[in-house]
């Protein structure tokens, strides 16, 4: 059986990973971006696949948990934090909508 390393693994997720988000901005059905999101969503969970890997095949598995945190830290902070950064330059640039009201009566 021919066996990849860690490395290869996690080159050919995240090429998956980056395939996927390139669907998603280029595709304008919804049924394709349905399928697309599905797929980005498979290779996400893939990729946690090879991220836990890593940890134990560099560090060993003594403190694992600790250092698989610090691993995950960057990666699920900027996931929490990119929804309210890309809102926030939109918020300064699209002007409110004015509210009409209609006082003829």
């Amino acid at each position: 059986m021919n066996r990849t390393g860690v490395r290869t693994r996690t080159a050919v997720v995240i090429v998956r990973l980056a395939a996927t988000t390139t669907l998603l901005g280029a595709l304008t059905s919804a049924v394709a971006l349905v399928c697309a999101s599905v797929l980005a969503g498979m290779a996400r969970g893939l990729f946690t696949l090879p991220q836990a890997t890593a940890v134990a095949d560099r560090w060993g598995t003594a403190g694992y948990g600790r250092l698989s945190g610090l691993l995950s830290t960057p990666l699920v902070t900027m996931s929490a934090v990119a929804p309210y950064a890309g809102a926030a330059p939109a918020a300064l640039t699209v002007a409110a909508a004015p509210v009409s009201s209609d006082s003829s009566s």
